[in-house]
C-alpha cells in the first residue's frame, strides 16, 4: 500500500498536466490568430473590438488558467485539481445547457463526452490526493486519541 501512496501524486500531476497543456494550446491559438480560430466555428469577428474581445476571452483566460495550474503542479496539487474541476465543471454544465437550448451539434456532443470523461479522472485524482494527504498526516501524527493540537503539545 505504501507504494501506491508514493505514486499517487504522479497520477494526480498527470491528470492536472493534461488540462494545463490544453489551456496553453487554446490560448496560443486564439492569441495568435483569433479571426481564423473563430471562423472555424463560423463566428465572424468584424471589428477590432470584436477581435480584441475574442483574444482576451478565448486566449487570455485560458492562458491565466494554464499558468495557475502549472504553478500548482509542484506544491499545491489539491488546489490545482479543485481549480480545474471547477472550471471544467462549469464549462461542461454551460455546454450541456447550450445543447438543451440551442440543439446538439456533433462537435458539442464530442466535447461534452470528453469533458465528462475528464471530470471522472479529476474526481478520481481529487479523491486519491485527499486520501493520500490523510494517510501522510496519520503516518506522521501520533495516534494518542487526543485532538491534534493536544497530541502535539503533550510530551
Amino acid at each position: 500500500m505504501k507504494a501506491f501512496w508514493r505514486i499517487a501524486p504522479w497520477f494526480s500531476r498527470l491528470v492536472l498536466l493534461l488540462p494545463t497543456v490544453v489551456f496553453f494550446m487554446i490560448a496560443a491559438k486564439y492569441m495568435a490568430n483569433p479571426i481564423q480560430e473563430a471562423a472555424t466555428r463560423q463566428i465572424t469577428l468584424a471589428s477590432p473590438d470584436a477581435i480584441s474581445t475574442a483574444r482576451i476571452g478565448f486566449g487570455a483566460f485560458p492562458l491565466a488558467f494554464a499558468i495557475l495550474t502549472l504553478s500548482c503542479l509542484r506544491r499545491r496539487l489539491l488546489d490545482g485539481l479543485q481549480l480545474v474541476t471547477t472550471v471544467l465543471g462549469v464549462a461542461t454544465a454551460v455546454r450541456f445547457f447550450g445543447i438543451l437550448v440551442d440543439g446538439a451539434g456533433v462537435e458539442s456532443l464530442k466535447l461534452l463526452l470528453v469533458a465528462a470523461i475528464f471530470l471522472l479522472l479529476l474526481g478520481a485524482a481529487l479523491i486519491i490526493e485527499s486520501r493520500r494527504r490523510r494517510y501522510e498526516r496519520e503516518r506522521v501524527e501520533p495516534a494518542s486519541g487526543l485532538p491534534d493540537r493536544m497530541a502535539r503539545a503533550s510530551p
